[in-house]
């Protein structure tokens, strides 16, 4: 009796250490499969964090922008602040697009425009610049947006018809515009008195008081002009020259990968119709049509 008593005791004995042992095997495995888990959840939750992270810095990137800002319908800063105008709506449709913030800074003239982006307080020039090959000397340009015709206005009544019945007149020209360096070029084989305006406007007013003999501009800024301030020109036949628009950057590792991300969201506007539409709105024609490899480009 006592030794069944004994064997009993035995294996109870042996049953509860091998259930106990089994009981700590599995509680361990389970410990084990939450760590991974946690570990995986750790794991996605870095990778989402970097994800976002990554997000807010593409979403955050200011672009400073400088502009003139002296009239429609290229680029026009009220006393509020508010910026209308081709270059105000073109870079609202770029920030509507990448996320960026476009800082618009508002710089005096045309000709320090280019100074505030040789320092960097501005990184792009954006003003409707000609493309010309002063320009890409010293700096880099997007990819063209639209396209538009320099001329010489006279006033309706006027006798001149062309360049040579022009000899020894006096010709405006607006300081920083491409067809300052054009006329300016061609005056002494015209004799012609070159005088320089900050603001196109002045210049229009000075012509049609006859003040000067002539003025040299762009279309659209002449049609503008008439409309807006009840001017009437008459365009000389013959064009000084066709050209190219685009925005200018600084010629640095910096300013060439901006432009390099601004061209690739220009090219899909321009793919989709809207730097038609917004360019047809401003300038009452598509001027996206008239973009023309005979002209120059960023790439000469």
């Amino acid at each position: 009796m006592k030794l069944k008593k004994i064997l009993a005791f035995v294996l109870a004995a042996m049953m509860t250490m091998s259930m106990a042992a089994c009981s700590g095997s599995q509680t361990q495995e389970t410990s084990t499969e939450s760590t991974t888990e946690e570990q995986s959840a750790e794991g996605t939750t870095t990778e989402e964090s970097t994800e976002a992270e990554g997000e807010t810095n593409t979403e955050s990137r200011t672009v400073i922008v400088g502009t003139t800002g002296t009239g429609e319908p290229y680029s026009k800063v009220a006393d509020d602040g508010t910026w209308t105008g081709v270059e105000a709506e073109l870079w609202a449709e770029i920030a509507e697009r990448t996320g960026w913030t476009i800082e618009m800074k508002q710089v005096a003239d045309m000709a320090s425009l280019f100074g505030e982006l040789d320092t960097g307080r501005v990184e792009v020039a954006a003003n409707c610049f000609a493309i010309t090959e002063a320009r890409l000397e010293n700096y880099v340009a997007s990819d063209p947006i639209y396209a538009d015709a320099q001329v010489i206005i006279v006033q309706p009544d006027s006798e001149y018809q062309t360049f040579e019945d022009l000899r020894g007149c006096s010709i405006g020209v607006t300081a920083g515009q491409a067809s300052q360096s054009t006329v300016e070029a061609m005056a002494p084989e015209y004799d012609w008195e070159v005088i320089t305006y900050e603001d196109s406007n002045a210049g229009f007013q000075d012509c049609s008081l006859g003040r000067i003999d002539a003025y040299a501009n762009t279309v659209t800024n002449i049609e503008k002009a008439e409309k807006a301030q009840g001017l009437e020109f008459r365009e000389l036949d013959e064009k000084l020259f066709g050209n190219n628009v685009g925005w200018w950057f600084a010629d640095t590792e910096e300013g060439i990968a901006l432009r390099d991300d601004v061209n690739e969201v220009l090219a899909e506007m321009q793919a989709d119709g809207t730097v038609s539409e917004i360019v047809t709105k401003w300038f009452y024609q598509d001027l996206t049509q008239l973009v023309s490899d005979e002209w120059l480009t960023a790439t000469h």
